[in-house]
C-alpha cells in the first residue's frame, strides 16, 4: 500500500498550477501579476488537497476538480475582456493537462526506477525525490518558454492608430502591428509597445525617459516605470517602460482602450517608418 504525503502533494500541485497559470498567461498574452498567480495556484493546492480528502465519490470529485480549475483559471487574468479571458482560460486546461501529464510520468519513473538511488542516512526517500524533482521542473522552464514563444508568433499585418495618455499628455501615432513583438511586461505579463523616442519626448518627462534622477519624480510615477528586456538579434536588451494612463486604438468613429506596457525605444530602430510597434497580441479580441 502506498502511502501519500499531504505537504509533497500540495506542494505538486502548487507547482503544476503556478506553472500552467503562468505559460498561460505567456500563451495567450493575458496581463496578470505575481500576486494573482501565486493566490490561483494556492487555491488551486488546497482544493487539490480537500478533494483528495474527500470519500471516494468520483464524480462529485471530477466535477468539484473542473469548478476548481475554472475558478482560478477565471481568477489569474487582470481586467481584461471575456473573450481574452475565456482564451486564458482554455490555454490554462491545456497546460495544465500538459504540466500535470509530465509531472506524473517523472513522478511514477522515480517510483519505478530510481527511488532506491536517492536514499541517504537520515535522509527519506520522499524528500531527495522532491529535491530532484523541483531541479528538473526549474530546469524546464526554459524549455517551456521556447515552446510558447514559437506557438504564439501568430501572423499578423496591417497598422492601427492609437492614442498614449500620461499624466494629461496625449499623443496620437501610428503604430505597425507587428506579430514578432512578443516582449512582456515581467511584472504582470502585459504585451510590450515599443515606442520611438521622439514620439515619448512628446509625452514623457525627459528623466523617465533616460532614466535619470528618479527621485526627482512623485512616488506615484515611480511606481509605473518598468524595466522591460527585449531580444534583438539574438542578444537582450533592457529598454526603459512606464505604465500609461491609458492607451487606446482610435480612427472609425470607436475608441478602444487596450492593456499594454509602453517601451521606449532609444536605439533608432525604423520601426517601418512607422512611430511604433504595436503587439499583435494587445489588439487581437479589440480588432
Amino acid at each position: 500500500m502506498k502511502t501519500l504525503y499531504i505537504d509533497v502533494y500540495f506542494l505538486i500541485n502548487f507547482t503544476v498550477d503556478l506553472l500552467s497559470l503562468y505559460f498561460a498567461a505567456m500563451f495567450s498574452k493575458t496581463p496578470s501579476t505575481t500576486i494573482r498567480l501565486c493566490l490561483s495556484a494556492l487555491i488551486g493546492a488546497v482544493f487539490a488537497v480537500f478533494i483528495v480528502l474527500m470519500p471516494e465519490i468520483p464524480l462529485l470529485k471530477f466535477l468539484l476538480s473542473t469548478l476548481c480549475l475554472v475558478f482560478i483559471g477565471l481568477l489569474a487574468p487582470r481586467r481584461v475582456r471575456w473573450a481574452r479571458r475565456v482564451k486564458y482560460l482554455i490555454s490554462f486546461i491545456i497546460f495544465e493537462a500538459l504540466v500535470g501529464g509530465g509531472v506524473t510520468f517523472i513522478w511514477g519513473a522515480f517510483d519505478k526506477y530510481l527511488s532506491k538511488y536517492f536514499s541517504l542516512a537520515g535522509e527519506t526517500v520522499v524528500n531527495r525525490k522532491m529535491l530532484i524533482f523541483s531541479a528538473i521542473i526549474l530546469l524546464s522552464i526554459g524549455v517551456f518558454k521556447m515552446i510558447v514563444s514559437f506557438f504564439s508568433n501568430i501572423e499578423s499585418e496591417g497598422s492601427v492608430e492609437i492614442e498614449i495618455d500620461f499624466l494629461g499628455n496625449k499623443k496620437r501615432v501610428e503604430a505597425f502591428v507587428d506579430s514578432g513583438n512578443l516582449a512582456l511586461d515581467p511584472m504582470d505579463m502585459t504585451p510590450v509597445l515599443l515606442l520611438k523616442k521622439e514620439s515619448a519626448k512628446d509625452i514623457l518627462p525627459e528623466n523617465i525617459i533616460e532614466l535619470c534622477d528618479p527621485d526627482s519624480l512623485d512616488r506615484r510615477v515611480r511606481r509605473r516605470i518598468r524595466l522591460i528586456p527585449v531580444t534583438r538579434g539574438g542578444s537582450t536588451h533592457v529598454l526603459t517602460g512606464v505604465k500609461a494612463d491609458s492607451v487606446k486604438i482610435v480612427g472609425d468613429g470607436r475608441e478602444e482602450e487596450i492593456s499594454v506596457t509602453v517601451a521606449i525605444d532609444k536605439e533608432g530602430g525604423s520601426f517601418g517608418g512607422f512611430s511604433a510597434l504595436m503587439p499583435a497580441a494587445a489588439i487581437n479580441d479589440v480588432l
